[in-house]
């Protein structure tokens, strides 16, 4: 599941990530995923509410699915971030 930083911290992290290995195009790609996510998951509760206040029911129920949808890949997207962390670690540990 998401943790829950406050607005600020998460790009202050990712742009860490990304300066720390600025050779990997892999983390690069999957941080821009994530920030992407993670700006599309902010912003369709937002829609949810403003397509239910102007009575486009089913609009908002889409955008509440879609919501659904986009944290589950956002978690998928983390995961996948994890574990190519991890894999960098590991293979920098046998480097050494």
């Amino acid at each position: 599941m998401i943790g829950e930083p406050t607005p600020s911290d998460a790009p202050l992290r990712l742009s860490d990530l990304r300066r720390g290995q600025p050779a990997d195009t892999t983390l690069r790609n999957l941080l821009g995923v994530l920030s992407s996510k993670l700006e599309l998951c902010a912003s369709l509760p937002v829609y949810e509410w403003e397509a239910g206040t102007e009575g486009h029911t089913s609009c908002a129920h889409a955008f509440r699915d879609l919501a659904e949808m986009e944290r589950r890949t956002c978690n998928d997207v983390i995961e996948q971030l994890r574990l190519h962390l991890d894999r960098r670690a590991t293979a920098e540990g046998d480097a050494a």
